[in-house]
Formats: structure tokens, sequence, C-alpha cells
């Protein structure tokens, strides 16, 4: 980022339990976040190795995209592209996407249940 965010933070201190503000800083976000980060670039990676091909064809000329809160994570497409050298991409309207899919699915129920006899 070229300007670092910030934001004051409100809340009770775990250690003495009083009321206290701090400022948050986006370096201090990216700091806590960064291992959880990288355990789901990792996964990714896992899943990535062990699909079957065709399906790695379509991702490999579709790219990954990402759905729900983890997706706003600014930058967070550019970090799982770099580790995982394909396009990744946030989808449209990232925190409805599952429910949206999930309804489309529901609409295909026979398609659903012929699937999971395979």
């Amino acid at each position: 980022m070229e300007e670092p965010l910030n934001a004051i933070v409100k809340g009770r201190d775990q250690v003495s339990g009083l009321l206290s503000r701090i400022e948050l800083t986006s370096e201090d976000v990216r700091d806590a976040i960064k291992e959880p980060l990288k355990e789901i670039a990792d996964a990714l990676k896992d899943v990535l190795e062990v699909m079957p091909p065709d399906l790695a064809g379509d991702i490999v000329e579709n790219g990954v995209v990402l759905t729900g809160g983890g997706a706003l994570i600014r930058g967070f497409d550019k970090y799982l592209g770099d580790i995982v050298k394909l396009p990744v991409f946030v989808a449209e309207d990232p925190l409805l996407a599952v429910a949206k899919g999930t309804g489309r699915a529901l609409e295909e129920i026979e398609l659903l249940q012929h699937l999971a006899n395979e």
C-alpha cells in the first residue's frame, strides 16, 4: 500500500480488564493475519496438486475465484496468485456468492442427487 491505513479501536484490554483504545495500523493487521493467510495459501497449493487433470485444466484456464469475507482482504487475491502462479479473482459480491450458488444448486436438485449417487 502506498499509504498505510489506521483506525482507532476501542474495547476491553484482556490483560487489565479495563476499557481502552489503541491505534491499529494496516501493518499491525498484516502481522496478525500473516500466518493464517500462509496456511490458506499452503492448503490451496495442496488442493491444486491433487485435483483431477480435467479440473486442473479448467482452473489453469479460468483461474481461482475467492468468495466469502476473506476475499475482501485487500491484496489477498494478488498474494495467492503470486504463490500458486495462477490468476486469482475476487467474486462479484463475494459475501453472497456462496448463498447464491447454493440457491442455484437447489434449483437443480435432481442433478445434485445424481452427482451425489455417483
